[in-house]
């Protein structure tokens, strides 16, 4: 297994960490091989789990991973009734950088108690780079803001899909992770 962590087999790559990325000419070349149904079908058949053990020592992160790390930072002083926000933030580490052509998007899960406040058209607790919820902040960060509404007091926990992507020179990570953060409303 250490022998192909560093290998390229038919257009694959596995990572440090034992990531798997598809090369861009085995994207392309295989994009341009078959009809858009089949292409469309093989992108939807990438499984970007870790193979093997891809622990990563960086606690105090909400994500942390092979190239990115992910923050979520409520606002502080939520007060039921008002508008609040949680930012979630993207760092890209080691050589990668933020991915401009991307479509960053977070779609969180219903929470009873948590209205959200998103203008996505996939609805209001979808947030995205078309509906200007994300912002890059330099080369290598970024920041998706989730804007919600408490209903009521007390602590909540807002849980999501977070579609992102970080490139480095050789490959671009295409990612979904979950991320979760909890907040009290007062």
């Amino acid at each position: 297994m250490r022998a192909l962590r560093s290998a390229a087999v038919d257009g694959l790559r596995v990572l440090r960490g034992g990531w798997v990325a598809v090369t861009a000419g085995a994207l392309a070349s295989g994009l341009a091989s078959c009809g858009r149904s089949e292409a469309r079908a093989g992108v939807d058949a990438i499984d970007h789990r870790p193979i093997g053990n891809a622990s990563t020592d960086c606690s105090g992160h909400a994500v942390c991973a092979d190239g990115f790390s992910i923050d979520a930072v409520p606002q502080r002083g939520c007060v039921a009734g008002a508008p609040c926000t949680i930012a979630l933030q993207l760092v890209a580490r080691g050589d990668f950088h933020i991915n401009d052509e991307y479509p960053y998007r977070y779609s969180a899960d219903e929470e009873p108690g948590v209205r959200f406040d998103g203008t996505d058209r996939a609805g209001r607790n979808v947030f995205s780079k078309p509906a200007g919820d994300w912002q890059k902040t330099s080369a290598k960060s970024g920041e998706m803001n989730v804007r919600f509404t408490p209903t009521e007091k007390g602590r909540k926990a807002i849980t999501g899909t977070f579609k992102l992507s970080v490139c480095s020179a050789e490959t671009c990570l295409l990612e979904q992770r979950q991320v979760s953060v909890s907040f009290i409303a007062d």
